[in-house]
């Protein structure tokens, strides 16, 4: 079979991350991949706003068939309102064309029907899944002090608004545990310079490991995960976060929002802080119940460990490739 993809798999954040882990699988069972949209294919996968109507259409008439990856969709207060129109255009006029949707999660379902006055478009959800030979328990560590117990957050922060709301929620649960000595928070990942100067200004001393002007490779990536102790996830809304999921392959416990994709994944498995939900506006983080999660984690920490071990069975890469597949041969086969 020949399966197209509209973007090549090298580059940052979670698409990428994507198209890179799916194509490898596709190739390792014997089909043909082609990072373009001019191959005449037996399907082509598109995502986000990569590919636009007219190029849907010339492949439909060459019977290419459509799957659609839903991912979320674009606000005003993450860019401004023209880019957000013209982006989720692109986003909804690529579902319409589809023939078949996959969604990441049920609450990308919710997100999508946002573009179509409350309807949900036909689909189904497919979670992400990690790659258990790579994200597992066992392996490298980093270096760390004996007595010191780690909170990390590590990210592709995206766009710059998004990246700077995220930092300062980690500031302000920081300064929750400024007389904790035993607890230490380390940020990592790529992000826009200014943001890292966000990090230094404020200046906490329990912040001890900083850096968001260098990626973290997915090959280094589970050896910060296994460091940790706990990860503290912040991001709002997200569809299906590849972090949560590798997190849990790795068997650590996570503290995230009581938002987004969030509760599906994490289930009873972790705890999550309230907040206040908005499509409008960044979602208010109560400060003060992150920090109580996290303290109850620690609290049960082999619980919790071992509930997220057990979780993260349903989020394996091989479990995720296989449903794709299925699908994929329903519209290849009809």
């Amino acid at each position: 079979m020949k399966i197209g993809f509209p973007v090549k798999p090298e580059g940052r954040g979670g698409t990428r991350t994507w198209v890179k882990a799916f194509s490898n699988y596709c190739i390792s069972k014997g089909h043909q991949v082609y990072f373009s949209k001019n191959e005449k294919v037996d399907i082509f996968i598109t995502l986000a706003f990569y590919t636009t109507p007219d190029e849907l259409k010339r492949m439909k008439q060459r019977n290419t068939k459509i799957l659609y990856r839903m991912d979320g969709i674009y606000y005003n207060f993450l860019t401004d309102n023209r880019t957000t129109v013209r982006l989720n255009r692109l986003i909804a006029d690529s579902m319409k064309l589809a023939d078949r949707i996959i969604y990441q999660s049920d609450f990308s379902k919710v997100m999508a029907s946002q573009l179509f006055n409350g309807q949900e478009l036909p689909g189904i959800v497919i979670y992400n899944g990690a790659d258990s030979n790579v994200f597992k328990e066992e392996g490298k560590t980093l270096p760390k002090p004996d007595d010191k117990k780690i909170i990390l957050s590590i990210a592709y922060w995206g766009p710059e608004l998004m990246a700077e709301y995220s930092i300062r929620n980690i500031i302000n649960i920081a300064k929750e545990f400024s007389d904790r000595k035993d607890i230490e928070f380390w940020v990592l990942g790529e992000a826009y310079p200014h943001v890292e100067d966000i990090l230094k200004k404020a200046n906490l001393s329990n912040i001890t490991r900083y850096n968001l002007r260098t990626p973290i490779t997915r090959e280094r990536m589970p050896e910060y995960i296994r460091t940790s102790d706990i990860i503290l996830h912040t991001r709002p809304n997200d569809a299906c976060s590849n972090l949560i999921i590798e997190a849990m392959n790795v068997g650590k416990p996570i503290v995230g929002l009581n938002l987004g994709s969030t509760p599906e994944l994490l289930g009873d498995a972790g705890l999550r802080g309230e907040c206040e939900p908005s499509f409008e506006h960044f979602p208010v983080i109560n400060i003060k119940s992150m920090a109580s999660q996290i303290l109850k984690t620690f609290d049960n920490y082999e619980y919790y460990k071992e509930k997220i071990k057990e979780r993260s069975k349903r989020f394996t890469l091989e479990q995720m490739c296989e449903k794709y597949f299925i699908e994929i041969n329903k519209l290849v086969n009809n």
